[in-house]
């Protein structure tokens, strides 16, 4: 892991404050912290990571100045529903999870923003892209893919660990509770999850997250599971990147790339928005911001992702044709010299124009 206190004093860093706690599903709050970008009036990027991962893991990847996201948006890396320092619910449900952060734009005053996340948390990010997307400028997922994972050989690894966890006795010292995890967690990444998990409580320790609804939701493993992307979801028509490393235990190159090009209309194809990342075989690739080079190459992705496609136009190529580029009406229409295009110039709107009185000012 890197060691990421050095890398702060290039943002500003807001942790969120408040603890989590049993609310109605409506009532969901997600916390986590907001990383402020180098240049006032930035829009907003909200991360979410893969389950169980902690949020300060991935600071250092978006803060470091080499990387330049902070140059483009300011950023919110939070935890969904039942991880992390977000109030718990027992419900998994999809849609439940995309109004959670479309709650937390509302509270933090966002009215649109980029969408990214990292394996299970990317299906949440791009969930609430199909359900809203009036509210979401563009998605980027890292090392996932909106199919059924249930059956599949990496998250029946995560399965199997969070249902052994069962048989851990939270009520003895951490270097206990370590070596028991050594014992039933082969992972060694997946294993340091879990101990980053482990808090103080009483005489014992507890999980940072809602174990026993999660060990009821991978114990079924049904239409609700983690690892299941639900048709109700239908299609996410505006711009993503989908992005993971070459062997990917996660995405696999020669089949797991079609429910991409099935679920998300405006994808063009691979090697242009479904990109392989290339890299050697480690089994723990699909942590990338452990490796210098992934974060390096996903880095670029997502900054010319934000810099070149974000927010832009469906209709339109990339950025450089904003204002420029004129859409006809009817086919044919550019024949005619009398047509006037000026209507039909696809609009683009001040990133947070609802919590803002820019256009009244003009």
């Amino acid at each position: 892991m890197f060691r990421f206190r050095s890398l702060w004093r290039f943002s500003t860093v807001h942790f969120h404050q408040g603890n989590p706690s049993l609310q109605a599903s409506e009532n969901v709050t997600l916390r986590g912290v907001t990383l402020k970008g180098r240049y006032n009036d930035l829009p907003n990027l909200i991360f979410i990571p893969e389950v169980l991962d902690p949020i300060e893991n991935w600071i250092p990847f978006f803060t470091d100045k080499d990387n330049h996201i902070l140059d483009y948006r300011n950023v919110h890396i939070v935890s969904a529903r039942n991880f992390g320092n977000s109030d718990r619910n027992p419900s998994f449900d999809i849609e439940d999870q995309a109004n959670d952060v479309l709650r937390y734009m509302y509270y933090n005053k966002i009215t649109m923003a980029t969408l990214a996340g990292h394996g299970l948390g990317a299906r949440v990010a791009l969930a609430t892209g199909c359900y809203h997307t009036e509210r979401v400028t563009g998605v980027f997922a890292i090392d996932y893919t909106p199919m059924d994972l249930r059956y599949h050989e990496s998250f029946k690894e995560l399965q199997g660990y969070i249902l052994k966890l069962r048989d851990v006795n939270l009520k003895q010292q951490k270097g206990a509770i370590d070596a028991k995890l050594k014992e039933i967690v082969e992972c060694p990444k997946w294993r340091s999850i879990l101990s980053q998990n482990l808090k103080r409580s009483g005489e014992g320790y507890e999980w940072r997250f809602n174990f026993e609804d999660l060990y009821h939701n991978l114990s079924f493993n049904k239409g609700d599971s983690l690892g299941y992307w639900p048709t109700k979801c239908g299609l996410f028509t505006g711009r993503i990147n989908f992005a993971f490393p070459e062997y990917s235990r996660w995405v696999h190159l020669g089949t797991n790339t079609m429910p991409m090009l099935i679920k998300c209309t405006q994808l063009k194809g691979f090697g242009q928005d479904i990109l392989s990342i290339q890299g050697d075989e480690n089994p723990l690739n699909h942590w990338v911001y452990e490796f210098p080079d992934q974060t390096f190459a996903f880095s670029r992705k997502l900054t010319r992702f934000l810099s070149l496609y974000d927010g832009v136009h469906v209709l339109l190529q990339d950025r450089s044709e904003v204002g420029k580029y004129y859409i006809p009406e009817v086919i044919n229409t550019k024949k005619d010299p009398n047509h006037v295009y000026s209507d039909y110039t696809p609009a683009h709107y001040y990133h947070n124009w609802r919590f803002n009185n820019v256009y009244k000012k003009q």
